[in-house]
């Protein structure tokens, strides 16, 4: 087994050092006088050898000392770059989302802002209407960000003849019959000015909210001959952290349902 120059040299140096003595006792018990010369010039030896390692010693902790500084430093810049880099990213990604939610004109958000006073429920369902819809995802959304817990929100319209320039709505009755049988009690359902529905999933993350507009899409199926349902849905926080964003993903998400001429339930993007 080999050793290191640090381990030779500290030998080297312990050796010359032991001989040193050695020969200084034997001088001093023999009153031998070249003995004592020897001995001194071994201690002299012994000395330099240990100057040597701790020189060496020094110049590797330096270098150590450097080589970790760079690689800090390194480190430091690929993280930054990483940073910047998903930070454009998201920027993109937001910039995209309100371009494609412009192209889409009349969005909720939109609307929100145009008249703050539509009506509170609907006259033909029953349901909650739009401004307690736009209120309520507020509301959810707050109190979701205070407690960290999922919210999902979806925009559903149904149809029943999906190929024609204007598809006509079904039934808002039947729908709204087929949400109550879907919903739990903490769900709120919801039907906007348009005529489309609108659902708050309490504390749901995409996987639960997906799995119930399913279950809805098939209790349309026994009621509605040759329904067509798509949905567009976004949940807090995957999709995004404030009211907006959350609207503007689930519009997003809806208009790329329409494009398709089956049921679709389509999810926004992630974050």
């Amino acid at each position: 087994m080999g050793f290191s120059m640090r381990q030779q040299n500290a030998l080297a140096a312990t050796l010359v050092g032991l001989t040193g003595i050695g020969v200084g006792l034997a001088a001093g018990i023999a009153v031998v006088a070249w003995l004592g010369v020897v001995a001194g010039i071994a201690s002299v030896v012994a000395a330099w050898l240990a100057y040597l390692m701790a020189n060496r010693m020094s110049r590797a902790e330096e270098t150590t000392n450097a080589l970790a500084d760079q690689v800090e430093q390194l480190e430091s810049a690929v993280a930054n770059q990483i940073q910047a880099r998903m930070q454009a990213e998201e920027e993109a990604r937001l910039a995209n989302i309100r371009a494609a939610d412009a192209k889409l004109g009349n969005s909720l958000s939109q609307r929100a802002q145009e008249d703050p006073i539509r009506e509170l429920a609907d006259d033909q369902t029953g349901l909650y209407g739009e401004a307690y819809f736009l209120v309520s995802v507020e509301q959810r959304i707050s109190a979701a960000r205070r407690h960290l817990r999922p919210v999902a929100i979806a925009l559903i319209d149904v149809v029943v003849d999906p190929a024609s320039a204007e598809p006509t709505p079904a039934d808002p009755a039947v729908v709204t019959e087929a949400l109550a049988e879907t919903l739990r009690d903490a769900d709120t359902a919801c039907r906007l000015s348009d005529g489309r529905f609108a659902i708050i999933l309490e504390d749901t993350p995409e996987n639960g909210a997906i799995w119930t507009i399913e279950r809805m899409r098939r209790r349309l199926l026994d009621t509605i001959d040759q329904s067509t349902l798509w949905a567009g849905l976004s949940c807090y926080p995957a999709h995004g952290f404030d009211t907006d964003e959350i609207l503007a993903q689930a519009e997003v998400a809806l208009a790329a349902a329409r494009d398709w001429p089956q049921d679709r339930i389509e999810v926004a993007e992630a974050r």
